[in-house]
């Protein structure tokens, strides 16, 4: 499954991760709406790359497939949470959901890459995978800390950087593989 389509879906994964992290920035001068906006379309914009790549599969990589859609289906719960009429609490339950499924989907993915050939690429897709499953469970964890009257907030920020880096990496291992795969005339 190497084609420009996975190149442009992987960055778009990317980008909507940096601008959810950016919107989870407290440091940024930004009001709660332009936040909020922010926030949709960067998980809006990973949601799409998501299930893209998941067009992109073959059937014959059934676990990728799954771990891709769950991948998708969390982006979605978080969306569903973002754009709905719900509580700061019923929110916080969504990011939970969404970000557990991500990180289950993203944990598939691991499986079905291993045994992990030592290409440049495949240690890129692999870590960075590893890196946004990490950036999944701190912003959970964050979420869990807000439910329980706490101040999550920092962690969320941690959590949304952590889970951008790891998406890059796994952007760029991705474009590396299609350039190796692929004659420069044609790229």
């Amino acid at each position: 499954m190497s084609s420009r389509s996975e190149v442009f879906a992987a960055w778009t994964v990317a980008v909507g991760t940096i601008i959810e992290a950016v919107a989870s920035t407290e440091r940024f001068d930004l009001t709660d709406e332009r936040r909020e906006q922010l926030e949709v379309v960067g998980v809006s914009l990973q949601a799409g790359g998501d299930a893209l790549a998941v067009e992109l599969i073959s059937e014959d990589e059934p676990v990728e497939k799954v771990g891709s859609t769950l991948l998708t289906i969390g982006n979605l719960t978080i969306l569903q949470g973002l754009l709905r009429d719900v509580s700061e609490e019923d929110n916080l339950v969504f990011n939970i959901q969404g970000n557990g499924l991500q990180a289950l989907g993203g944990s598939l993915i691991l499986t079905d890459l291993v045994p992990l050939e030592k290409t440049k690429p495949d240690i890129l897709v692999f870590y960075g995978l590893l890196i946004e499953i990490t950036g999944n469970v701190i912003q959970i964890i964050s979420s869990k800390k807000e439910l329980a009257g706490g101040d999550g907030a920092r962690l969320d920020t941690f959590g949304a950087w952590t889970q951008a880096l790891g998406s890059v990496l796994g952007a760029i291992g991705v474009e590396l593989a299609v350039e190796e795969e692929l004659p420069s005339v044609l790229w």
